[in-house]
């Protein structure tokens, strides 16, 4: 193949964004000492990339960055596990590190069949620590986005018609007006619930 007919099979442009193998990118560097017109066609597709990324100059909407950000607090504020200053829990929560968080709210033993302790409650968040041995029953929030991790225990949450199995470290967003309730598979379950209120 000259040096025209492998410009225009595409593989430059595959070269240059990076998404061929070595063996591959190794064949076009080498084909590039050996035909100037392939190496001067990666430097003019380099620059047109380059001049691309500058005139796109696309920045992330201000609330994608603001969700960024308050992802890394709450994980910055997970890793100081401090029961009167609470992170929000998200995707990326650390069910070790809340373990770590609620112990001091815990009793020693489960003596009753639930144990359920307020650690948050404000304006905008209200975090409930719930020990249960018995299954939780069905409920709906209308005012209140739900989510809850599982720091021990396993069980089942049933959304209506959907089936979610968690164990620890499992994290579940309960969407608004949806039926819910929870069966309990290894007893005790540990968990925190969070409900954020909507405005």
């Amino acid at each position: 193949m000259d040096g025209k007919a492998y410009i225009a099979s595409g593989i430059i442009e595959d070269y240059c964004l990076g998404i061929l193998s070595d063996e591959e990118s190794r064949e076009v560097e080498h084909r590039a000492q050996l035909y100037p017109e392939i190496k001067q066609e990666i430097d003019n597709y380099l620059v047109a990339l380059e001049q691309y990324a500058l005139d796109s100059n696309f920045y992330p909407p201000i609330h994608v960055k603001d969700k960024i950000l308050e992802l890394l607090d709450n994980l910055q504020l997970e890793e100081k596990a401090k029961l009167n200053e609470l992170p929000l829990l998200n995707k990326f929560s650390d069910h070790t590190k809340w373990l770590q968080i609620v112990k001091p709210a815990l009793p020693e033993k489960l003596n009753d069949k639930m144990y359920v302790h307020v650690l948050r409650d404000d304006k905008k968040v209200t975090q409930i620590l719930i020990w249960t041995a018995v299954d939780y029953p069905d409920e709906v929030h209308k005012d209140v986005e739900e989510s809850f991790i599982i720091l021990q225990g396993k069980c089942k949450c049933y959304i209506e018609d959907e089936i979610v199995e968690l164990g620890p470290g499992g994290f579940l967003e309960i969407p608004m007006y949806k039926h819910h309730n929870v069966k309990v598979l290894e007893s005790p379950v540990l968990a925190v619930v969070q409900r954020v209120k909507v405005a």
